[in-house]
């Protein structure tokens, strides 16, 4: 695998950059592993030379691609517990808005989710701001837990639990989900099953 050239700097070659990303998304979306660079830098409205300034290869733009697509989930879910906290949500209330925020993050588009999830190498970047995301939701979701009546122990362990369980449910239900319908249903049971961990009903 070739190492990456150069990282933009201006403003200019960071559009460059922003443009190939987004056509790959498109691009690996609808022709997954099929896709290629001169693909990609059609999609782009870019020569190929362009892309190779940024890119050594189109394993380079879907790494880059995942490490993005984290950035953007991470960003997604502190809005969210702003707005949990600033809504001052039930536990309940806050468990379905996380569920969906994880559902919508993760589906834009889902083939590409769906090929980021099966082709990108774990690499310690992707890893440290997985586990990054997670310590954010975990710590979020403890404090509207406390602010319940939890103990600041229960509410730390109940929070651990419960965004595990929903992160891999998120996920399967994403990837396996065929229609609209069938995500709903199955986004509906992820959110029954986490709001039975904090010993709530639906």
């Amino acid at each position: 695998m070739s190492t990456r050239r150069k990282r933009p700097s201006q403003q200019r070659s960071r559009a460059t950059y922003d443009a190939i990303l987004e056509a790959a998304t498109r691009v690996f979306a609808s022709e997954a592993m099929a896709a290629t660079t001169n693909r990609i830098a059609d999609e782009a409205g870019v020569s190929v030379g362009s892309l190779y300034q940024y890119f050594g290869d189109k394993y380079e733009i879907l790494s880059e691609s995942a490490n993005r697509h984290v950035s953007a989930a991470r960003e997604s879910f502190a809005l969210c517990l702003a707005d949990i906290v600033e809504r001052e949500l039930t536990p309940e209330e806050a468990v379905r808005m996380l569920v969906e925020c994880a559902v919508e993050v993760n589906s834009k588009p889902r083939e590409f989710f769906h090929l980021l999830y099966d082709q990108v190498p774990r690499t310690c970047e992707l890893i440290e701001q997985v586990e990054e995301m997670n310590r954010q939701l975990v710590l979020g979701f403890s404090e509207r837990l406390q602010s319940h009546g939890f103990s600041a122990e229960d509410a730390l362990l109940t929070s651990r639990l419960t965004v595990t369980a929903v992160d891999s449910q998120v996920h399967r239900v994403v990837l396996e989900s065929d229609s609209p319908e069938e995500l709903r249903v199955r986004t509906e049971a992820v959110v029954r099953h986490a709001r039975s961990m904090i010993g709530s009903q639906p």
